[in-house]
């Protein structure tokens, strides 16, 4: 008998995408002001393979900084 493993993969990037906008909009004051085209937004969350924690702490980002905080330094190149 086979069981399916679902493997954690932490909130869909339309929840983060959706999260980080809202974020954006109230810290900058521009809450009726669109930041750019959700659907690309989403595409590119997808290509940068978040892992499941780092999707959980931006969508638990209460601010600008946290949201910056969940992605570890790149080293310069």
């Amino acid at each position: 008998m086979l069981v399916g493993c679902s493997k954690d993969e932490g909130p869909p990037c339309s929840a983060v995408v959706d999260h980080m906008l809202e974020v954006t909009k109230q810290m900058a004051g521009h809450e009726d002001m669109k930041l750019g085209d959700r659907k690309q937004m989403i595409g590119l969350c997808e290509k940068k393979s978040y892992t499941a924690d780092e999707k959980r702490c931006l969508v638990a980002a209460k601010d600008l900084n946290a949201i910056a905080a969940c992605r570890p330094a790149t080293p310069a190149k």
